[in-house]
């Protein structure tokens, strides 16, 4: 699912959401269209707000997250 998706679904408009999170509305286009990528602290409240693991906005796979011993 795309960010946009998941905005759409908690109904707000790009707008609403970069109010929220502090930033202007063109950095928030810049997000939402994959152009850059939000910092760790914006991504986190990014995710608060439309109730998604940061791990599906960032595209982490969590199972390659984990350290293996050396």
């Amino acid at each position: 699912m795309s960010l946009k998706e998941y905005r759409n679904r908690k109904g707000y408009t790009q707008e609403q959401v970069a109010r929220n999170l502090d930033i202007t509305l063109r950095h928030y286009q810049y997000i939402e269209h994959e152009k850059v990528t939000p910092n760790v602290l914006i991504g986190l409240k990014l995710a608060q707000l439309l109730e998604v693991d940061p791990f599906i906005l960032y595209r982490i796979d969590p199972s390659e997250t984990k350290i293996k011993p050396s």
